[in-house]
């Protein structure tokens, strides 16, 4: 049996940071992208909108949950509310990744895309608490966006009892 590589972590993501962060790979890979593990910062962070989102989830050891677009969802969200109940039912971290316009307002007409007035009650009636939630700031400089998002997954995990319980001596930290 092979370990998770997601580390026991998993990220609820709004489809617009999941797609904006595809997009800028897709733009700077080039004709043949090679894989690296750990790649260095982009040159480009320093600049707004332009954190990388998948590859600091990817550097901290997160899964992705991939969130709908705006809109009305309502199945798709009990089945993500569903998804989320049982990661944290056995587990893992589960944490919320949001996006936030200027001046700290909801990004757009639709908040931070993460459908939190009805996946919130979704989670709470499957017995889930609803995990801790990050934004970051569509007008934010990259370089410091990154390091807010870094620091606020790496500093995330359950309580050391929970992670015996559900991991085991053996479980990948």
């Amino acid at each position: 049996m092979s370990a998770d590589a997601r580390g026991w972590r998993i990220a609820l993501l709004p489809e617009a940071l999941t797609n904006a962060s595809a997009d800028a790979r897709t733009a700077s890979a080039g004709p043949t992208p090679a894989p690296v593990r750990t790649p260095a910062p982009d040159p480009a962070e320093g600049q707004p909108g332009s954190l990388d989102v998948l590859r600091v989830l990817e550097e901290c050891g997160y899964g992705l949950l991939q969130l709908p677009p705006p809109g009305k969802h309502s199945l798709l969200l009990a089945v993500i509310a569903d998804q989320v109940a049982e990661y944290a039912h056995h587990g893992y971290a589960v944490v919320a990744v949001g996006m936030r316009g200027a001046g700290g307002r909801d990004a757009g007409e639709h908040g931070d895309a993460l459908h939190w007035r009805r996946l919130a009650p979704l989670l709470r009636h499957r017995g889930v608490a609803l995990p801790p939630r990050h934004f970051i700031r569509s007008d934010g400089d990259g370089a410091a966006e990154r390091e807010r998002l870094t620091a606020f997954l790496s500093s995330y995990d359950l309580s050391e009892e929970q992670q015996r319980r559900w991991r085991g001596s053996g479980a990948p930290a």
